[in-house]
């Protein structure tokens, strides 16, 4: 991780969960929590979750990052947090070459970063990739990403209760979980962009996730990476790209890389992402808009009216689905 000179960043008190949600994570949402079985399944799931196992395992094996401890990424965390207003998770470093990062703990998020992740990016691009997990974190996806991790194991599980019913339902509803699982991945990037507020450092990160080494992460173009995403775009002439592009994507838990980094720029270049700059943003209850800016993008504004958040009867917590809290797993009705 090299040293950056730090430099001032805007930052966004109050600012509302739906503000970064991206269209697709949304209607991939609502068809999610629609299909047959999904209300027994989060149920179920939290009956089994062995989220705590998960927990004192990653103290046991992980270094804790603190003030005291790895000061530079500590820092890092508190500055993405106080930017997009979210509260300090804990912050753990896994012994892990595998450029990744993942965020767990429905009730008490803490964000893990690989070893390998940290030794390959920059402070700026590490802050985007802390920015990201905190994204899902802001958004409530992390019961339900936990459950796509481990939606093999859960159907199973049913499919053992109903004698073998469950699994032939349950594949509707893998299929769902694992569409939402990809697109919720855009929202989480939208965070990371409005954290970092460079466009170049989104691309430079999907860059290295995509082929960066040691060697010759200091000679790589942005400009160069955006070209193939251009011309992954325009490989569509025949039925028979399509269908390569559909099997490339449904194989996978996360968007295609050149995708995720034209997706971010787009957002970056969008007038949705200066109004946000400009402080006019949707603010949850009870805070004060900055500036003293309007309360959302305007009166028609389409995120605001079709998913404004609410509070979940059941744990209290805010969060924007409408079904079943994201965060407790609680129908809300």
């Amino acid at each position: 991780m090299s040293t950056v000179q730090p430099k001032e960043r805007q930052r966004f008190p109050g600012i509302d969960p739906i503000a970064l949600q991206h269209p697709y994570d949304r209607a991939a949402l609502t068809a999610l929590q629609k299909v047959p079985g999904f209300d027994i399944a989060v149920r179920k799931f939290l009956e089994i979750l062995p989220e705590r196992i998960a927990y004192i395992q990653n103290i046991a094996q992980s270094i804790r990052v603190s003030s005291r401890q790895c000061p530079r990424l500590y820092s890092l965390l508190q500055e993405a947090c106080a930017i997009i207003d979210v509260p300090e998770p804990e912050l753990y470093i896994a012994q892990m070459p595998m450029v990744n990062a993942y965020t767990s703990g429905h009730d008490h998020p803490y964000i893990v970063l690989h070893s390998g992740l940290v030794d390959l990016l920059s402070d700026d691009e590490v802050l985007a990739v802390i920015a990201h997990e905190l994204g899902h974190i802001k958004a409530g996806h992390v019961l339900y990403k936990t459950m796509a991790r481990s939606i093999g194991v859960l159907l199973s599980i049913l499919g053992d209760m109903t004698l073998g019913l469950g699994r032939v339902v349950g594949r509707s509803l893998e299929i769902a979980f694992l569409e939402w699982d990809r697109k919720s991945e855009f929202t989480a990037d939208r965070s990371a962009a409005l954290v970092v507020q460079d466009a170049d450092v989104m691309v430079s990160v999907m860059m290295k996730l995509a082929g960066g080494t040691l060697m010759q992460r200091d000679q790589m173009d942005t400009k160069e990476f955006l070209k193939q995403a251009d011309l992954y775009e325009e490989i569509d002439i025949n039925a028979l790209d399509r269908l390569y592009r559909l099997l490339m994507v449904t194989s996978v838990s996360h968007p295609l890389t050149v995708v995720r980094a034209r997706e971010s720029v787009n957002w970056c270049e969008s007038r949705e992402y200066r109004a946000i700059l400009d402080g006019n943003y949707p603010h949850v209850p009870g805070s004060a808009p900055r500036n003293g800016k309007s309360n959302g993008y305007g009166p028609h504004n389409e995120a605001t009216d079709q998913a404004k958040t609410i509070f979940c009867p059941h744990c209290g917590r805010e969060q924007a689905n409408r079904r079943f809290c994201s965060l407790c797993g609680s129908s809300i009705y």
